[in-house]
């Protein structure tokens, strides 16, 4: 959870007039505007960043929020709150909504472009790969029904992200879901359905399992050799509480491995067609 610490201090230094072509244009804040942006971002967090009117801020002056919502820009490299933007990524390496690529954008939860004094509040910014932000777009709606919200929407720890998984010949064939019957918080397999479809997960996912399951080849060859298929299940097992440690249970990667342990068809010797390396390869991994 991002820090509020430098609520105050943020808003003071950006929100300023200035002057550009020969007008005066920008807000200079008050201490008593400071308390009313600081105590909307109250009302968010109250409200666990469930989208409402009051959060629109239209009891402002309009040249304050239009002041706060351009001055998200600040927020890049050399400006005057880029450390908001460094905060927020630290210890951030892959997006956390789809976990395949590096978070390298700020997503505004709620769009900044309707909330617009939420447009440099840090629990509103959330890191995020490029693909996730781009499609996205607003994904919330009046109700609060739409993307669940990485700080406030806490997933129990349980298994709800499913791999399907078929050996189709020499091809592995795999399409990811949501358990609709997991015991998830009212409404949370709803919108993670949503989101899933809303992001194009599953075909996302899709095009990282063979490039992921190739870099285990060796491994469950000598595992299969050393072991059977109890060797091959076991390796499976243990990549996944490996990957389940370095990520999260509901991580594609471990939901994939899981699967796969389970898969007779697959541990059983079906992986060496979809994963097929050459005799004398064999040789040197025995040697």
């Amino acid at each position: 959870m991002p820090t509020r610490e430098s609520d105050r201090t943020d808003l003071k230094k950006a929100v300023r007039e200035y002057q550009y072509d020969g007008k005066t244009r920008g807000h200079n804040i008050t201490d008593g505007e400071v308390e009313q942006i600081v105590a909307l971002y109250d009302r968010y967090e109250m409200d666990r960043g469930v989208p409402c009117d009051d959060l629109k801020g239209e009891n402002l002056p309009d040249t304050l929020r239009e002041t706060i919502h351009k001055a998200y820009a600040k927020t890049q490299k050399g400006k005057s709150l880029h450390q908001l933007r460094e905060g927020l990524f630290k210890g951030v390496d892959l997006c956390p909504v789809c976990g395949i690529d590096p978070a390298t954008e700020l997503d505004h939860h709620l769009p900044q472009s309707e909330f617009k004094p939420l447009a440099i509040h840090s629990r509103n910014l959330v890191p995020m790969c490029h693909p996730c932000n781009h499609t996205k777009r607003d994904g919330v709606d009046e109700g609060g029904e739409g993307f669940l919200h990485p700080y406030y929407d806490v997933l129990p720890d349980l298994d709800f992200l499913v791999a399907t998984i078929n050996v189709d010949a020499a091809t592995l064939v795999v399409s990811f879901s949501i358990d609709p019957m997991a015991a998830l918080p009212a409404g949370f397999a709803d919108r993670l359905i949503t989101q899933m479809e809303a992001l194009n997960l599953d075909a996302r996912y899709q095009q990282e399992v063979n490039t992921y399951i190739a870099s285990h080849a060796a491994a469950l060859h000598l595992a299969h050799r050393a072991e059977g298929q109890v060797g091959v299940q076991r390796t499976l097992r243990l990549q996944a509480r490996y990957e389940t440690s370095a990520f999260h249970r509901n991580h594609w990667r471990p939901t994939l491995m899981r699967a796969l342990s389970e898969l007779d068809e697959f541990t059983g010797g079906g992986f060496a067609a979809v994963l097929p390396i050459p005799d004398d390869m064999l040789d040197d991994l025995d040697g």
